[in-house]
């Protein structure tokens, strides 16, 4: 194992769920090898979903744009998605885009950076966006005891924590007003407890605690587990 991936061990331990809660999603809406995908944001889940379905996924986020055998990069930080004229025009369109554990570290208004995905999607094409539900049990509990469940903001403007998290019927709003179909939103818990790791991703520990807490977690009500998906669907053309 490299240095990078001991890096990033305890986070990929952490979402390993989810990545596979996420590939089955993209294989429901039959996601295939010729099926064009944009992931935001580079991760290990765009070398399992390559892997898995064989198909090029390009990716989109910081560093600069160059060309891969298994898909390309396109350099632009969500963040510039404040002004339309700074919109990238020149990329291609897509059949899906993956927008998972994103939406939260952007300080942009995410309806901003939505609609200019939008503009990448085609016709009919799918955002499935992931983002933590900022309702959960766990922090619904912190603020029970007057304790702030957001860390504070980063130094690194590249990794800098969570700006702002959401609710599922804040995404509903938001997708509806951009004119997505809201194709479906989804309320589980598909994150390992059991994986502790800091901010860099690295592992610090594993809790035996958090195999408690996996299991009570799946038995909750929607509205009080950890993450939240959506699908939404793009049938008609952005107009800006």
């Amino acid at each position: 194992m490299s240095n990078d991936e001991n890096s990033a061990e305890g986070y990929r331990a952490f979402h390993a769920p989810r990545y596979a809660y996420l590939l089955r999603l993209l294989e429901s809406l039959g996601v295939d090898a010729q099926t064009r995908v944009l992931d935001i944001g580079p991760s290990h889940f765009t070398t399992l979903a390559r892997g898995k379905f064989g198909a090029r996924v390009d990716t989109l986020g910081f560093g600069c744009d160059s060309k891969g055998a298994q898909g390309d990069h396109y350099e632009f930080d969500l963040n510039c998605a404040q002004n339309v004229e700074d919109w990238r025009k020149d990329l291609p369109h897509y059949d899906v885009i993956v927008m998972a554990e994103v939406l939260e570290h952007l300080y942009v208004a995410p309806q901003l950076a939505l609609a200019f995905l939008k503009s990448l999607l085609a016709l009919r094409g799918y955002l499935v966006l992931q983002t933590p539900n900022a309702a959960s049990i766990s922090k619904r509990i912190h603020l029970l005891f007057g304790k702030n469940p957001y860390e504070m903001i980063r130094i690194d403007p590249q990794n800098p924590g969570h700006y702002r998290e959401y609710t599922a019927a804040e995404l509903r709003a938001l997708a509806s007003n951009l004119g997505f179909n809201v194709e479906r939103v989804e309320l589980a818990s598909y994150f390992d407890a059991r994986c502790i790791h800091d901010a860099e991703g690295r592992l610090v520990r594993k809790s035996s605690v958090g195999a408690a807490k996996n299991v009570v977690y799946r038995f909750l009500p929607g509205p009080l587990r950890h993450g939240i998906t959506c699908v939404l669907r793009a049938d008609e053309a952005l107009v800006s």
